[in-house]
């Protein structure tokens, strides 16, 4: 790909990278005056309002887009409650780094579903982010938390998001960028609508807490859905993946800066194998195949000397 035609797309990926960083920061502020049901349904329907405005002229669109586009926003909704609700028991930057794993599940994904065969480096991934997440929860005093009820629910919205994303790179066309994203926010919108009533949703009344859901509604949602969707259209997805494991650092970067968290050697480590095990995951196929190898020599050798 052209350096000029993928400058572009990856500087927007890193914007909505930092977006979604910033939001676990926002929300968790939010939660004094909100709850986090409450909140997703807010910004869910603001993030709808807004594509509708923008997108308007697109609302017209084949069947199959939309109803591709209203899977994909039932997917990405309930990946965002799942996510939020959770955060109210996690603290922030464990969140980022959590939900960011949504890499390391792309690539499982992948490889269980559409029978992709994965190199070494997803597996090595896998146990690295283990390992990291249970590091940055012993930061938090509380040993047990990586695997706490809080973060079981981040776990499960980061499954959703990578799934949100395969599905979206399959489906995704410059042509069909639009189209996609509008059936996206409105699905989202009516789901959120739906549960409203049940969860005694109401116009917020706080002038701050609106500042926060129009951040939340148009930046991280309207803005951010759009870049992700037309950033990949463009941008192929081991360089996409490596721009997306960013994520995990401004969260942690905006709940330190913030000073909702002290830096610690934790989130240092922690954090640092979770992005260590990111970037592997979006480590070319073609290095992976040649790390495997490798490692299968040594372990031939290690067998052969224990023979002798």
């Amino acid at each position: 790909m052209p350096t000029r035609g993928f400058l572009v797309p990856a500087l927007a990926l890193l914007v909505a990278a930092a977006g979604w960083g910033s939001t676990v920061v926002v929300a968790k502020s939010a939660f004094d005056a909100i709850s986090p049901v409450n909140l997703v349904v807010s910004r869910l329907v603001l993030t709808g309002l807004v594509l509708l405005v923008a997108f308007q002229r697109y609302l017209r669109m084949p069947s199959p887009t939309a109803k591709r586009g209203a899977a994909l926003g039932l997917v990405f909704g309930s990946g965002l409650m799942l996510q939020t609700v959770g955060l109210e028991h996690t603290p922030p930057s464990l969140s980022g780094f959590v939900t960011a794993s949504y890499v390391v599940f792309t690539a499982l994904i992948a490889a269980f579903w559409f029978r992709q065969r994965q190199p070494v480096t997803v597996w090595m991934a896998v146990v690295l982010t283990l390992i990291g997440i249970s590091i940055l929860a012993a930061g938090h005093g509380r040993p047990d938390l990586g695997f706490g009820f809080g973060t079981v629910l981040t776990l499960a919205g980061a499954v959703l998001f990578a799934l949100h994303i395969v599905l979206l790179g399959r489906w995704v066309r410059p042509d069909n960028v639009k189209q996609l994203t509008l059936a996206q926010s409105l699905a989202g919108a009516a789901a959120a609508l739906a549960i409203a009533p049940f969860s005694g949703w109401s116009l917020p009344q706080e002038p701050t807490l609106w500042w926060q859901i129009l951040y939340l509604g148009i930046f991280c949602g309207a803005v951010t859905l759009f870049l992700q969707s037309w950033a990949q259209s463009h941008v192929p997805a081991t360089p996409s993946a490596v721009i997306m494991c960013t994520e995990p650092v401004f969260a942690a970067a905006f709940a330190i800066g913030f000073g909702m968290e002290s830096f610690t050697v934790f989130i240092l480590v922690g954090g640092s194998l979770v992005v260590t095990a990111l970037l592997l995951t979006a480590w070319p196929r073609k290095q992976g195949r040649r790390l495997e190898a490798l490692l299968e020599e040594l372990r031939h050798r290690a067998q052969t000397g224990r023979s002798r």
